[in-house]
């Protein structure tokens, strides 16, 4: 094959696999797991501000059920059934309901059910029934990096729970917002309950009497996030939080964390998603390391289809035919009687074993030698010593018979099975 050849087949791979790149089944990106710091609170997302770990507390307590997610208009997707007491469950730095789903939520909460919010910014239309204008909902923000939060409910009063706002890994200063008591309309004071606050009382958590039904409110979302419920604090609080809710069906609102114009909500069409190119073209290591994949590829058919030499094959290592030499002379002792030959061959057999296996080598054992093989083998020097009084005896008798070859055969052979 030609140095040109080759070049073309891997410039033809490298090229289908970015069309296959670019045409491939899009990613949904909303159900990786990242190490982003952005504000999400999206149920997916295990990053530090997502609500992962709170959607799994609704899924673990049994208290509301399996959860439906609202990711289309709210009066689309928001479901009402006499029999259950459904929950409107909302968690996001700011509620962008439209005046139209506002009115569709208030008629669903009058029907006899609950909305659950928790922001930093409410829609104007759901609260201007209960605060005098915009501005008096909130008070002026908290700054501050910790702050201790509680609850009324004589049950839950004792307790105070800590929350450092973490960004990066790091302690950093924030605003913390609070409610307005005395923004609200005095009519309807008397429908309004204070839930739970922090340690100077600025309270965060109210509870609205709305006709048949109830609506929660938390001006405190950072507490239901990730990074927050990873703390011991963080997670009893927002158990506790959900003790206040009546049990039901939980439906989470995904679809108002974001600004949706109509132009915008036709266009969307569906989730949002994009191709594995434009996905890696988005993130820069990613993006790096495919062109130094693809500049690899280039260099390594350039450079390696030139002519080389063959490859010269591996030379075989001589096999030791010292045991077949050795097996085969004992054969031919054995055929020809000659007992006395076969006893010298056992013996230096036996001593090349021991100078392998325990590096003790004398061509005369003495009392030290044995003493020295007893201790590494762990045979008793009575066993050694009638081996080699064994082969004294025969080496010296004038003739050796079967029986006798036999019984130092199987001497050596117990020892080779026992030794260590």
């Amino acid at each position: 094959m030609s140095k040109y050849t080759k070049i073309g087949i891997v410039g033809g791979v490298v090229l289908l696999l970015i069309l296959v790149m670019y045409w491939a089944s899009s990613v949904n990106t909303d159900d990786y797991v990242t190490d982003s710091w952005t504000l999400t609170y999206e149920p997916e997302d295990k990053g530090p501000y997502g609500t992962y770990m709170m959607k799994e507390l609704l899924d673990t307590t049994g208290f509301f059920g399996n959860f439906i997610e609202i990711d289309k208009p709210l009066e689309e997707t928001l479901v009402d059934d006499p029999a259950l007491n459904d929950i409107y469950f909302f968690v996001g730095r700011r509620n962008f309901l439209k005046d139209s789903a506002v009115t569709y939520l208030m008629n669903f909460v009058s029907e006899g059910n609950t909305a659950f919010i928790a922001a930093e910014t409410f829609p104007w239309d759901l609260l201007k029934n209960y605060f005098e204008n915009r501005t008096a909902v909130l008070n002026k923000e908290v700054k501050d990096s910790t702050q201790y939060f509680k609850f009324y409910h004589q049950n839950l009063a004792s307790k105070r729970y800590q929350f450092d706002y973490i960004f990066e890994n790091r302690l950093i200063e924030v605003d913390w917002a609070y409610f307005n008591y005395e923004g609200l309309l005095y009519d309807i004071r008397d429908s309004i309950e204070s839930l739970g606050g922090n340690t100077k009382d600025e309270i965060n958590f109210l509870k609205i009497i709305c006709e048949s039904g109830t609506i929660y409110l938390h001006s405190n979302p950072y507490v239901f996030t990730n990074v927050s419920m990873m703390k011991r604090d963080g997670f009893q609080y927002v158990e506790n939080v959900l003790k206040h809710i009546p049990p039901g069906r939980m439906q989470w609102d995904k679809f108002y964390t974001e600004y949706h114009s109509e132009n915008k909500d036709r266009e969307k069409g569906g989730e949002k998603r994009q191709s594995m190119l434009q996905f890696i073209m988005e993130n820069p290591p990613l993006y790096w390391a495919m062109l130094i994949l693809l500049i690899g590829a280039i260099l390594y058919a350039l450079f390696k289809g030139k002519r080389q030499q063959d490859v010269i094959p591996a030379a075989e290592s001589k096999e030791n035919m010292s045991l077949q030499y050795i097996n085969s002379l004992s054969s031919l002792y054995l055929q020809e009687k000659k007992h006395n030959k076969l006893v010298k061959l056992k013996e230096r057999t036996f001593l090349n074993f021991i100078a392998n296996h325990y590096f003790i080598i004398s061509n005369q054992p003495d009392e030290k030698f044995i003493e020295k093989l007893s201790f590494k083998s762990h045979i008793s020097k009575e066993e050694i010593t009638d081996i080699f009084s064994t082969f004294d005896a025969l080496e010296n008798a004038s003739s050796v018979t079967d029986q006798e070859l036999i019984n130092l055969h199987q001497k050596i052979e117990k020892f080779y099975k026992n030794c260590r």
